[in-house]
């Protein structure tokens, strides 16, 4: 019951550490909009905050709304968290990862044995988490994506030889092809019915899908629109170079899948064996945990194979 006590106190600290850091901020911009003589409010009514940051999807939180519609890159995280297609807001986001890093600092701090610098890495890697996971999903759905477009332009194609229009071929894929495709289609099937022209529309889909092939599509079609010409023929052909494109990635990956797995070894190796030492042998890492030159040494082994980790994953990234 005391460990439990202690250990909320010391999640109790770390959390309003961190909210402390970010309302002395906050308050640091209110003293300045008033040296300057600009009211500062809570409410949003600052004429100098852009529109876009001040709706109530930063936070279902009025007070962390406020407070993160005055951070600059606010606009960039709600831009991931919808290219990841995410039902988060950005408050959640931030709250999770202040929540992550606060509880893990805690712990860490309770169970003393960690050394400062591992125990920051690892604080840092758990507030960065949700972050990451983001980043992540973002990725995974432009890769679904990619490998969906080349069937969708042979769609495309066949609908503009049976005579559709372009607006009616691009629903006819907001209905037949799976998501992330479907959804992207629709909207800009949708920003065209709203009196956006077709070549706003497609640059509002090349910025919300920054692939080469999204940028290629918008490009053929806009020079169609512009100059005439057969739009089928043209896509019929980036579907095939698509294709090809993505054959080739095919085979560059598994070329290089053998160093990802290697790399992938090497860094649970030393995970692996320093648990069933601790299993077979408990005294021998008892030794490691309770000197100080025990516990320098597992920071340093546990850093250095994080970081070696990341090496090696740079190493076998191949860029097509």
């Amino acid at each position: 019951m005391l460990s439990f006590m202690v250990f909320m106190l010391m999640f109790g600290g770390a959390f309003l550490t961190a909210l402390l850091a970010v309302t002395f901020y906050w308050a640091s911009l209110h003293v300045r909009a008033r040296r300057a003589g600009v009211e500062f409010t809570l409410d949003g009514t600052e004429p100098e905050v852009p529109a876009v940051l001040r709706g109530d999807d930063l936070s279902t939180i009025g007070v962390w709304s406020s407070v993160l519609a005055r951070f600059g890159h606010v606009d960039e995280l709600r831009r991931l968290i919808e290219d990841a297609n995410l039902k988060w807001t950005v408050g959640r986001l931030t709250l999770m990862m202040l929540l992550g890093g606060s509880a893990t600092a805690a712990l860490l701090w309770q169970v003393g044995f960690v050394p400062v610098l591992p125990a920051a890495l690892i604080t840092a890697l758990v507030a960065c988490s949700p972050y990451l996971y983001i980043v992540r999903m973002r990725r995974m759905r432009f890769a679904n994506f990619a490998r969906q477009f080349p069937e969708a332009l042979d769609s495309l194609t066949r609908a503009l030889k049976a005579g559709y229009p372009l607006a009616s071929a691009v629903e006819l894929l907001s209905f037949e092809q799976p998501e992330p495709l479907a959804s992207e289609m629709r909207r800009t099937r949708e920003e065209w019915n709203l009196g956006v022209g077709w070549d706003q529309a497609l640059d509002n889909l090349a910025g919300r899908i920054p692939l080469p092939e999204v940028h290629l599509f918008v490009a053929a079609v806009k020079m169609q629109n512009r100059i005439g010409g057969r739009l089928n023929d043209v896509l019929a052909r980036l579907g095939e170079t698509m294709r090809d494109n993505a054959t080739l990635e095919s085979e560059v990956r598994a070329i290089s899948t053998h160093s990802r797995i290697t790399g992938m070894v090497l860094t649970v190796l030393p995970v692996v064996i320093g648990a069933l030492m601790l299993v077979v042998n408990p005294e021998y890492m008892a030794i490691m945990l309770r000197r100080p030159e025990g516990r320098t040494m597992l920071g340093a082994a546990v850093l250095a194979n994080i970081v070696a980790h990341f090496v090696i994953k740079r190493v076998a990234r191949v860029k097509m």
